[in-house]
């Protein structure tokens, strides 16, 4: 029997020692925390335009699909004087360093076109005397033009408003009275595309707040009923 060398040996100690040896523990890596997914972001809730009251009123489309105002339909002699009431209402609300100008020039307006003005006057006291024959014709037109005026003065687009009649009132103190109808005209409808503007915003505003409120806004609690209580008929 052939004899083991001692480096034979060594090896198989070496061996048999790491056999029983524990087995070494697996790692364990632990995963990685998810994030948790983001908030949704929620758009700021919509707004009326200009600050307006949720609950105003807005003017209904006509049949030709404009909207209907105190400007439309009008004669020749109306036109001007809607814009002339128009003006009028920018020259007591329009105040400050930037539109003070209005005024001034109001008043310089009055006074270049004076005669065409008046002539204008009484021409739409006649419309409207044969407009109303059977009523008060002039009370009519008064009251009309206090609709007017509440009209121009809507607070929601004063900014606008007034933007735009300091252009005008530069422009009409240049003008020949010759020319005021057709200008009126254009000016007019220049002015009234300010409250159109606005009103097809507070539209899109009414369309926007229940889209938003659909998506976003608070949802209703639903309340469980009672439950039914039992009721005992009396047989006697």
């Amino acid at each position: 029997m052939r004899k083991l060398g001692r480096g034979s040996l060594i090896v198989g100690l070496t061996l048999l020692a790491a056999a029983c040896a524990p087995a070494p523990k697996p790692i364990v890596v632990a995963p990685k925390p998810v994030a948790p997914p983001p908030a949704p972001v929620i758009p700021p809730m919509p707004l009326p335009p200009g600050g307006a009251a949720v609950t105003m009123k807005v003017p209904a489309f006509g049949a030709d699909g404009v909207r209907i105002t105190p400007n439309r339909n009008l004669t020749r002699e109306e036109y001007i004087w809607h814009l002339r009431s128009g003006l009028n209402v920018a020259a007591l609300n329009c105040q400050g360093p930037v539109w003070g100008e209005i005024a001034q020039n109001y008043n310089r307006y009055l006074q270049v076109h004076k005669a065409r003005l008046s002539q204008t006057n009484k021409a739409v006291d006649a419309e409207y005397v044969k407009r109303f024959p059977r009523q008060n014709a002039l009370r009519v037109r008064d009251t009309h033009s206090t609709d007017l005026y509440n009209y121009f003065a809507l607070p929601p687009v004063r900014a606008e408003f007034c933007d735009k009649s300091l252009a005008k009132s530069r422009e009409i103190v240049a003008i020949p009275s010759s020319a005021l109808p057709e200008y009126s005209f254009g000016a007019l409808a220049d002015l009234d595309a300010v409250f159109i503007n606005f009103y097809n915003a507070f539209e899109k505003y009414k369309v926007d707040i229940v889209e938003w409120n659909a998506r976003y806004g608070p949802r209703p609690i639903v309340q469980a009923s009672a439950p039914a209580t039992a009721t005992t008929v009396s047989t006697k």
